[in-house]
């Protein structure tokens, strides 16, 4: 599989909080399998090692070390974002490839929005391609910037809970790029998810809710998700990425995405 899809553009993908890239590739791997003549699966460990994240024991004891994108000793925000630019960009520069879109779990998904919001703002990072679509799974917010220009604390708060923001984001923190956001109603961190939507426009997002925790449909374990949830995806995915193609390039379903009161999916 690795030989055979070389030519294939790439979809960076970016871990949760207290996993590694080693954990991903197993979480994702219906994913991979669905989409395997569309992408190559790019993957990368954060360059701050940590404790496990949620969800990680028991299935992976023993497969340390973990790591996370977000240093929770840092005094420093700008050294912290120039570690994570100079690994990604290194990452990016040695696969050679032609990266089109970014896929993030958990703090992964936060750094993937923030990706997206960085060169929506004209302050990509050093050594980013330009992003035709991101992917964002379980969520959390506000989204995580590489850039100096746009730190997390340059926008006024109006109180703050225990998830640490209560304010909408503004106007131009609007991401337009298209995107993919999956959240489960099961997941504690839901709350999180829900919230990093709103950072999103809604004529170019999909928003997808699925009976899940803070893990993809059919996840070790996992009794509540639909068999179908993960081609649900899939197609979303196909989608966005067919928004910036010829048509005769990609052919994908045009349809949208929408949550309803009960919080399943309908065209």
């Amino acid at each position: 599989m690795a030989e055979s899809n070389k030519h294939l553009p790439r979809l960076l993908c970016l871990h949760g909080g207290g996993t590694s890239a080693m954990i991903f590739k197993i979480q994702t791997r219906r994913l991979q399998w669905a989409l395997r003549s569309t992408f190559k699966f790019v993957f990368v460990d954060g360059p701050f090692t940590s404790g496990a994240g949620p969800g990680v024991l028991p299935a992976f004891a023993g497969c340390d070390p973990y790591f996370r994108w977000l240093n929770p000793e840092s005094q420093t925000a700008e050294q912290d974002q120039r570690r994570v630019r100079q690994l990604l960009s290194k990452v990016i520069k040695d696969d050679g490839g032609e990266f089109v879109g970014v896929l993030g779990f958990s703090q992964g998904a936060r750094l993937t929005a923030g990706l997206l919001a960085d060169q929506e703002e004209q302050n990509a990072a050093e050594g980013m391609p330009n992003w035709k679509f991101g992917v964002m799974l379980c969520g959390s917010f506000p989204p995580l910037s590489l850039s100096f220009a746009k730190m997390p604390s340059t926008k006024p708060s109006q109180g703050t809970d225990e998830h640490g923001e209560t304010r909408e984001p503004d106007e131009d923190e609007i991401i337009h790029v298209p995107s993919v956001l999956v959240r489960g109603t099961l997941d504690p961190h839901g709350e999180k998810g829900r919230r990093l939507v709103k950072y999103f426009d809604p004529e170019t997002a999909i928003a997808m809710v699925f009976k899940m925790g803070h893990h993809l449909p059919g996840a070790a374990g996992d009794t509540t998700s639909d068999k179908g949830d993960t081609q649900k995806i899939v197609d979303a995915i196909l989608k966005v990425y067919a928004d910036h193609l010829p048509y005769e390039e990609l052919k994908a379903p045009k349809t949208t995405v929408m949550e309803n009161r009960n919080g399943q999916l309908s065209a």
